[in-house]
């Protein structure tokens, strides 16, 4: 249950994390909010009190990550010496007291932030919704399936988006002199 009845699930960070995967966990929390209309708690190192939780980081750089390594409750060998990878994985009994975590974790600074953007993506917010206005789906419910999910590591070492890379003034005509 990522947001179920108005509750929606915080989301836990170390905030010794890169400072681009702290900006991607709130841009998360926003679209929480977004898509249910209901504000989740963010707390940088404070274990919230919930049933159930988000757990952001990357291996290396995040004590809950790496505490969830050492409980064997993440697959170190899955995301180790990887380019770009991230795990989303659903665990059980992360902290006691909470009973079930949504853990996204990634192999390098940008496997855990395109891990959070993925997230974002599955629960209806485009990853276009900046750029092009593309409207939030609106649930007032999540829930994701039990287990693991990945896309593993990119086909190509650098991704990036190019604007209309030919026609710099962004326009389809050109001014002749």
């Amino acid at each position: 249950v990522l947001a179920e009845q108005a509750k929606v699930a915080p989301i836990l960070v170390d905030s010794l994390d890169y400072s681009g995967v702290l900006r991607a966990s709130l841009h998360l929390k926003e679209d929480l909010g977004k898509v249910t209309g209901n504000a989740s708690l963010y707390t940088p190192n404070s274990i919230p009190q919930a049933n159930k939780i988000i757990i952001a980081g990357t291996i290396g750089k995040s004590t809950y990550i790496d505490e969830r390594v050492k409980q064997n409750k993440i697959d170190k060998t899955e995301l180790s010496g990887k380019w770009e990878k991230y795990l989303i994985q659903t665990i059980s009994r992360p902290f006691p007291g909470i009973d079930e975590a949504l853990v996204i974790a990634g192999s390098d600074k940008r496997g855990t932030i395109f891990g959070i953007y993925e997230l974002s993506r599955q629960i209806g917010v485009s990853p276009w919704y900046y750029w092009a206005d593309v409207p939030v789906k609106k649930q007032s419910d999540l829930y994701v399936t039990r287990g693991t999910y990945t896309e593993g590591e990119p086909a190509v070492k650098y991704r990036g988006i190019f604007l209309n890379d030919e026609a710099p003034a962004l326009s389809g005509w050109s001014r002749e002199t």
